[in-house]
């Protein structure tokens, strides 16, 4: 039973790994490896939390400030 629960909670954790590299290549459409501020305007979610996952306030949000949300 423990095995079944701890293999079901890494399956979920990488699903949402792969959910952010995802985003990431969908919305980074200059592939610089970022996200800027005009490109996440495409995705309305994403686009209103910005300001907060930008923990650098550089404009851009990377796969470490993604993998935070």
């Amino acid at each position: 039973m423990k095995k079944t629960i701890l293999f079901s909670a890494l399956v979920l954790a990488a699903g949402s790994v792969f959910a952010q590299e995802d985003k990431l290549a969908v919305l980074d459409t200059d592939t610089d490896g970022r996200i800027s501020v005009e490109e996440a305007a495409s995705d309305p979610a994403l686009s209103a939390v910005f300001a907060e996952l930008d923990v650098n306030k550089d404009g851009y949000l990377t796969p470490s400030e993604l993998a935070e949300h």
